[in-house]
């Protein structure tokens, strides 16, 4: 292999001495602010290197467009993230096996163990995602909290993945680890239960699949902070405006920026200062921007690359990555056109064959199949025509024609050969463009289009083909396709896109401008009939200055040119919706370095400096709460304990200057609040709330929660399964008889669950595996009954608790139990990491059930859970003036789930909330404070704004 070797103490401890020398493939950066699992490449991408996956292990490749691809990785403290970009002309998902159809496998080997494997095991893993699916196959894999996102792309398909390092190696990752790895892309193009081919980055071939020993080495290294990132226009991307003005985020250090710019890849890779080789742009400039000089060439593709330079005395040079993106084109193909014709056409072969692309392949290159084409009886009495109508009017460039194409139309003739060609606005009045001889066919299935009509720039929304002549004497008339080019006079690509959602409204939207403008109105307004001009810019942006939060608003652009024969081109009229809420705080800047003050401590003040019994964090890092998060990757643990003086708990964050929280209409205060459920709480009612944490009921041993009574002999027991909280899609809660205490007993267990629907689980011996047989497409709200006859266990679910259905297992499942068992509710949340709760009614028992409710952990320490307390929320101004606001719910710290607080401003009277300086966030009342309990709340995503209107 041709990694480069470095002393891997040095990288981790930067100390100069003795080590031992490791080579490696790749290096993997770190990233701070993770992208998006969602298939797409966002800007952070950037950062880190791309690798090819193109050596052929099995089968056949025909072409890269056939089967290849590239990816990239990063990583945190937590994940492993991947990106792989698929190249197959032909997707298929036919098998229940992932790896016989298109799909892409990850390969894992914790610690470079290089082992010899046969089979995986230990931390060597193999993950395999099938294009279009959602499931994760593979072998010795871990998908506990594994995510992916997968899109199709204009050359296959691309698949973004997302890897907890605890799954992956059960421990957290360090700088200068080494990691084995690969990448594998399966290709089928014909179905069924085989490949055609397989390609990998590394592995030399198809039985290294399961050879750690074959897969590349990457080193884990700091992101490069140094270097320019997040391109824009994003690496890769087409279609650029010929005025793109290039744009990066500048390295951490950076003092200037070297601007390297050309069309060709080596000469913008390889020159520098001493050899600039003729692309080193802008030397030493201080705006991270570059506007190249003029407008780009059509069609041409052009790479970047910017070298960031530090400050004096260093004045170090960090080479950037080569960037690259494709410039716009001249003219474009006109989409959803209707073709019509006055000629008999043949069954199946009627004038839309000549639109819709059907016989091409993508080297443009039409079949000889006759079902690919339109084929007609000439007209009686007039001239035949083809007539042709496009969405809307627009400055036509070309006509490309492909003619007749059957295999034996050298002999046949029915391609057109003379034509007259008109034109149209409103399809009434026709100007003449003139007559024309298409070429014809060449009856192979290479024929790419040999006639190429120029339209000069007309207005039209309508053209129409008049046959005069066709290349034989049959009577029969036939073309293949055609394909109407456009000058682009509309403006197009609207930023945000069409239809986006949570919109800033302070957004500044933008557009490509059409071909020709001098000027640009915009129209605007949240009524789409009714657009009112709001602004007239010269350039391609505008910021509108009335959007509000919460609201859906439609906007156009007229391009407008005076000197031009049509003055003004009117684009598509695009929507946009706001956000609700911009954030306050999403908790997601805090890290652990409390020497720099970025703690979460750091900025929400608790109980240690205002003598309150709030806790804001975790006394050891990560001081955040990772895992219990309403979105991002971050939340705030407020610990409670009111128990003691001053009977509250209470933490509070002071703006660096004061805050306007009344801009784009705002009219409300959110914030979101999850709390823990007691551990076990019985109401005068009979209705039960249970939490638990716990891997699971399952397998030879389980963790959960308990809450049983004695039975003895004979009974049953039902219940109403109210709410599960879905800590994940396999928590359970249900009712359960059973032997022992022990967490391998025997057990019968009927429980529903968030997403798979109600089980009925069972252990028939202490220690060994556990079975199941599932009813589908249930949820709470559901009953569930058990009942033990003997040892005859059986098991039942119902809608209504009146209507039982039977669980049915053949032959009836028999469980040899002693006389006094347990029996009552079991929960567990199946991710010791997240509580969950639930919350159960209507619980009834039959046979000799004696005893209280009794309350135990079975297999692992469970959470004691909240006592229940109220919220309060308080804001203060730059007069001093507070206000506090509580929440409706006395029992606040008890509910679970993340529920979103509202707090409209009218309950915030007499504070200026255009000048807001602190915020408090509390336990217990602040104003008449009384003894209470102790608990935890986390607080998340604290925003301003207004809720959008009910539909």
């Amino acid at each position: 292999m041709c990694g480069r070797t470095i002393c891997l103490l040095a990288l981790i401890l930067g100390l100069v001495g003795s080590a031992v020398a490791q080579s490696w493939d790749m290096e993997i950066p770190s990233v701070n602010k993770p992208p998006v699992i969602d298939g797409e490449i966002d800007p952070i991408w950037s950062i880190a290197s791309v690798h090819y996956i193109s050596t052929t292990i099995d089968g056949t490749v025909t072409s890269p467009e056939d089967c290849s691809g590239s990816w990239r990785a990063m990583w945190d403290g937590e994940y492993l993230y991947v990106i792989v970009d698929v190249n197959d002309d032909i997707l298929i998902n036919d098998s229940g096996s992932a790896y016989l159809d298109d799909s892409v496998e990850f390969y894992f080997d914790g610690g470079n163990t290089k082992g010899p494997g046969s089979p995986l095991a230990g931390n060597s893993r193999q993950y395999t995602f099938g294009w279009n699916a959602t499931d994760i196959q593979g072998t010795n894999t871990n998908v506990e909290g594994v995510e992916h996102a997968q899109v199709n792309t204009d050359t296959g398909w691309r698949i973004e993945m997302r890897f907890p390092w605890m799954s992956l190696q059960g421990s957290a990752p360090a700088m200068g680890d080494l990691i084995g790895i690969d990448v594998f892309i399966n290709d089928d193009d014909d179905g069924g239960d085989s490949r055609e081919a397989q390609v990998s980055t590394f592995a030399g071939s198809n039985a290294d699949w399961q050879i750690p020993a074959s897969w590349g080495t990457a080193v884990l290294v700091k992101g490069s902070s140094e270097k320019a990132s997040a391109p824009n226009p994003a690496d890769g991307a087409t279609d650029v405006s010929r005025e793109v003005i290039l744009e990066w985020s500048p390295g951490e250090f950076a003092h200037t920026h070297d601007v390297y710019f050309g069309t060709v890849f080596e000469d913008v890779s390889n020159a520098d200062r001493a050899n600039p080789m003729g692309v080193l742009v802008s030397q030493g400039q201080s705006a991270a921007t570059y506007d190249p000089p003029g407008r780009l060439d059509y069609d041409q593709t052009y790479y970047w690359r910017i070298d960031e330079v530090n400050a004096p005395p260093s004045n170090a040079i960090h080479k950037g990555e080569v960037w690259t993106f494709t410039a716009e084109s001249f003219a474009y193909p006109i989409r959803g056109i209707i073709a019509t014709s006055n000629a008999v056409s043949e069954e199946g072969a009627g004038p839309e064959k000549t639109i819709d692309g059907s016989g091409l392949n993508e080297q443009d290159q039409h079949s000889v199949a006759a079902v690919d084409m339109w084929l007609g009886d000439a007209a009686v009495g007039e001239p035949t025509w083809v007539q042709y109508e496009f969405p809307r009017t627009h400055k036509l460039h070309q006509m490309l024609v492909w003619n007749y194409n059957v295999q034996f139309e050298l002999i046949l003739g029915f391609g057109l050969k003379d034509v007259a060609i008109e034109y149209s606005e409103d399809g009434v009045d026709w100007t003449a463009l003139g007559d024309f001889e298409f070429a014809r066919g060449t009856a192979r299935a290479t024929y790419a289009a040999n006639t190429t009509i120029d339209f000069g720039g007309v207005a039209a929304r309508h053209v129409r083909l008049t046959v005069k002549s066709g290349h034989g004497m049959t009577g029969q008339y036939g073309l293949s396709e055609v394909r109407f080019l456009h000058i682009p006079t509309y403006a197009q690509n609207p930023r945000p896109a069409d239809g986006a959602t949570e919109v800033a409204p302070d957004v500044a939207l933008g557009w490509q401008a059409g071909r020709e403008a001098v000027s640009h109105e915009v129209h605007l307004g949240a009524d789409e009939e009714s657009l009112a001009l709001v602004g007239t810019v010269s350039q391609s942006s505008f910021t509108p200055s009335n959007l509000e939060f919460g609201n859906t608003y439609y906007w156009k652009v007229v391009e407008v040119n005076e000197a031009e024969a049509i003055p003004t081109w009117e684009s598509e009229t695009w929507r946009l919706t706001t956000q609700e809420f911009a954030l306050i705080d999403g908790f997601e800047t805090y890290t652990d370095d409390v020497d720099a003050g970025e703690a979460i401590f750091d900025t929400w003040l608790d109980g240690w400096v205002n003598n309150t019994g709030s806790t804001v964090g975790y006394l050891e890092a990560p001081f955040a709460e990772k895992t219990i998060v309403h979105s991002g990757r971050q939340s705030m643990p407020l610990h409670y304990d009111n128990s003691q003086s001053p009977w509250y708990s209470e933490t509070v964050r002071e703006f660096e200057t004061a805050r306007n929280w009344t801009v784009h209409g705002a009219d409300t205060l959110v914030l979101y609040v999850r709390g823990n459920a007691p551990a076990f709480i019985e109401d005068a009612q009979g209705n039960v709330v249970i939490s638990a944490i716990g891997n699971d009921i399952w397998d030879s041993a389980d963790q959960f929660r308990f809450v049983y009574k004695s039975l003895s002999g004979n009974g049953s027991i039902v219940a109403r399964v109210d709410s599960l909280e879905r800590s994940n899609e396999w928590a359970k809660a249900g009712v359960m008889i059973r032997e022992t205490l022990e967490p391998g007993s025997k057990h019968a267990f009927v429980c529903v669950t968030p997403d798979n629907g109600i089980s009925f689980q069972r252990r028939p011996v202490a220690g060994q595996a556990s079975a199941n047989t599932d009813a589908a497409g249930l949820a709470a709200p559901y009953w569930v009954k058990l009942t033990r006859t003997g040892n005859t266990f059986t098991a039942q679910h119902s809608a209504d608790g009146a209507t039982w259905v039977d669980i049915t297992v053949s032959p009836a499942m028999e469980i040899q139990m002693a006389n006094n068992v347990h029996i009552g509710l079991a929960l567990t949340s199946h991710d010791t990491a997240i509580p969950t709760s639930a919350e159960f009614s209507g619980i009834a028992t039959t046979g000799n059930v004696t005893g209280s409710w009794q309350v135990a952990g079975i297999g692992v320490t469970q959470p004691v859970g909240n006592a229940p307390e109220s919220l309060y929320v308080a804001v203060e101004d730059a007069t001093g003036s507070i206000k506090v606001v509580k929440d409706p719910s006395p029992a606040a710290t008890a509910r679970t789930g993340w529920n979103q607080w509202q707090i409209p401003f009218s309950d915030l009277t007499g504070v200026n909330l255009s000048r807001v300086t602190k915020m408090y966030i509390g336990v217990g009342d602040r104003n008449a404070p009384t003894a209470g309990g102790t608990g935890v709340v986390y607080i998340d995503d604290i925003g301003y704004g207004r809720p959008a209107a009910a539909e």
